[in-house]
């Protein structure tokens, strides 16, 4: 497959450098760098949140852990669609009015703090360093797989590749690419699941289901109902949902959108994406692990897929969506945390008379060195990669979620009450997984997304209601001029 796959990739590499240079081009102000001159349409905005989201987590982790449990990991999906629909009611519509660039700037104008908004950019920045490390090790798998590459060589490719075209056009390029990679997934993944079956069932698809369903049944009956209990697959469908309510790399992207209603839709079409999506990679993983049933790492499912199972062409085409879902990832990444270092950090700090151009560039070198920085840890396989994305996960609910969203929907809420949310939410989540997980999970079903987000949401409404309301002035552009600083 090998010449066949470098075939396509050079003609997607051509296509996404094209775009890049366009947006390059385009790309004068630091709203043209990071919210693509507020110019994205629903479809092609839609088309973006899914991409964000589906990462190697998706491609890689997810098909992995249907490989290994079979369908009960699909309920997650569930807590991730509310998520959305939380963000499409209570969130999105607020933050878009807003006209922010980033999600520390609606921290700072809600709460009337930059400080507060400081506090948001260093913690957005150590959450996605750990996600970073997550889509660098599933490259690193994927090229080893199929290729036999090392995989520091893969991820130095895919900071290269997706680095210069996010230092080239920033959200503006990454989001048509992003449209263009989400194309691209959901066509591998419909394709390869039909011809998977016809793999199992000699040339019946319909043979294929039922060999399939009876293979499970031999190895595992779990694999066809509750390999994970109801209480530990609601903890994961809570961790997932309470973050992507309040991503900052989703958020983000609301601001390059035309207006509330765009931001709407687009959410919308993001789920319909996912459906797909979510349906397909279940497929894959059981497939896989009927034709394959004793790989030595189930993330190697979906790159063992692509270069053993299907057709030289199918298979470049799934391996492209691969690398297009890591990339779509990493680009979102990068664009939050260099702006949280470049724009919330070093340009209202260090440098707060600094020209656009001085903060674009500043971006841009933020970007760079934020990409080497999770190589070392991606190198350390710490975990498998869909367990890295909960981990995560669970963080950006536990210090973002009650901030954000009970704060865009709660008067009352104060910059120490979110500044003590934040910290609160962080602390109890780390210091539950690091102590009390492995103990209380299994036994109680007690997760630390769950103690994360209480402990942010009672030291949001306490600490809220001892210090001093917030004056009209803050509020309004959130609440209305009726606001009440004593609501």
């Amino acid at each position: 497959m090998g010449p066949v796959f470098f075939v396509v990739l050079t003609v997607y590499l051509i296509i996404v450098m094209a775009i890049a240079i366009w947006s390059y081009l385009r790309t004068e102000t630091q709203v043209d760098f990071l919210a693509a001159g507020r110019t994205i349409g629903p479809f092609v905005g839609g088309g973006v949140l899914a991409a964000t989201q589906i990462s190697a987590g998706t491609f890689v982790g997810t098909a992995g852990r249907h490989y290994l449990a079979g369908v009960s990991w699909w309920f997650p999906w569930l807590g991730i669609w509310a998520g959305w629909l939380v963000s499409a009611f209570f969130v999105a519509p607020k933050l878009r009015r807003l006209g922010a660039l980033t999600v520390p700037d609606y921290i700072s104008a809600r709460y009337g703090s930059a400080k507060a908004g400081a506090l948001a950019g260093v913690l957005i920045v150590v959450a996605y360093t750990i996600y970073l490390v997550a889509q660098f090790q599933a490259g690193g798998e994927i090229a080893e797989v199929v290729f036999g590459i090392e995989p520091l060589t893969a991820m130095l490719v895919i900071v290269a590749s997706t680095g210069l075209y996010t230092l080239l056009g920033g959200v503006r390029s990454s989001s048509y690419i992003d449209f263009l990679q989400a194309l691209i997934m959901v066509a591998g993944l419909v394709i390869a699941v039909p011809v998977l079956l016809e793999q199992v069932g000699g040339g019946s698809p319909l043979a294929g289901v039922r060999r399939s369903l009876a293979f499970l049944d031999s190895i595992d009956p779990r694999l066809r109902g509750w390999y994970y209990s109801p209480r530990e697959l609601l903890a994961f469908a809570i961790g997932f949902g309470f973050s992507i309510a309040a991503a900052p790399y989703e958020l983000t992207r609301f601001y390059s959108m035309r207006d509330e209603k765009t931001v709407r839709r687009a959410i919308f079409v993001a789920i319909g994406f996912q459906v797909i999506i979510s349906l397909t990679i279940m497929s894959i993983g059981m497939l896989m692990r009927v034709l394959f049933p004793n790989l030595p790492s189930q993330d190697q499912a979906t790159a063992i897929m692509a270069f053993q199972v299907l057709p030289p062409v199918v298979g470049a085409l799934l391996l492209v969506a691969m690398l297009s879902a890591i990339m779509s990832t990493v680009n979102s990444v990068l664009l939050v945390t260099g702006a949280g270092v470049a724009h919330d950090l070093y340009g209202k700090f260090w440098r707060p008379n600094a020209t656009d151009k001085h903060l674009i560039n500043a971006n841009r070198v933020a970007i760079v060195v934020l990409a080497l920085v999770p190589l070392y840890f991606a190198l350390q396989k710490l975990g498998d990669v869909q367990g890295i994305v909960l981990e995560q996960a669970k963080f950006i609910a536990s210090f973002f979620f009650v901030p954000i969203v009970i704060g865009l929907n709660w008067k009352r809420g104060t910059a120490k009450g979110a500044v003590a949310a934040m910290i609160g939410g962080f602390l109890a989540c780390l210091v539950w997984t690091l102590f009390f997980q492995e103990h209380y999970f299994p036994r109680y079903g007690i997760d630390a997304v769950e103690v994360g987000v209480l402990c942010s949401l009672v030291l949001f409404v306490v600490v809220s209601k001892l210090t001093k309301p917030n004056p009209n002035q803050i509020l309004e552009p959130f609440f209305g001029s009726e606001s009440e600083s004593s609501s």
